[in-house]
């Protein structure tokens, strides 16, 4: 039995593989052919933008402040999509390894949903949708980690300085 989609999945793998690559080389533009007018997306940031451009600029400031000169890379692992008329549902979940600007590395795993539309024969996004786990985040563990260590670090300074002023004045 044939698959009546296995032209459009196949254009959609095409499009993964572009944003694969434009991920790892920071050129989301390279996405913009296959951009709907009507492009919206909510980030694993929680932010929505309603153009792509917007969007694009937002990447490239979080980009540079988190990863600087490090490094991100995405797998997307897709689910099965679903084709109404000229609409495509994509969901899956993807590995995520990025090296920030200090060199820790973080692995981790998102969950997204993509919204296509095809136009002129050309599956376009017109939908997007990125999430992560807000307490398992493993950026967000790291820094309250190292929040947790340096408060504990000043409050044992601060402890043994009050404690040696104190034994300065009563043993003086």
């Amino acid at each position: 039995m044939t698959d009546q989609f296995e032209d459009d999945r196949e254009q959609l793998r095409v499009i993964q593989t572009i944003f694969e690559n434009a991920v790892d080389k920071n050129t989301l533009e390279d996405l913009g052919a296959y951009i709907d007018a009507d492009f919206s997306i909510v980030s694993f940031t929680d932010k929505s933008f309603e153009d792509f451009e917007s969007f694009i600029k937002e990447w490239k400031i979080s980009r540079r402040k988190i990863v600087g000169k490090g490094g991100f890379i995405t797998k997307l692992n897709p689910e099965p999509s679903l084709f109404i008329d000229d609409i495509a549902i994509c969901k899956g979940c993807s590995d995520n390894t990025m090296v920030d600007n200090k060199g820790q590395r973080f692995k981790y795993t998102s969950n997204w949903t993509v919204i296509f539309k095809r136009t002129d024969g050309i599956w376009k996004i017109l939908r997007a949708h990125s999430s992560l786990d807000p307490f398992r985040n493993p950026v967000l563990v790291s820094n309250v980690k190292r929040k947790i260590f340096m408060s504990s670090l000043l409050a044992f300074i601060l402890g043994s300085v009050t404690c040696s002023v104190v034994a300065y004045w009563i043993f003086q």
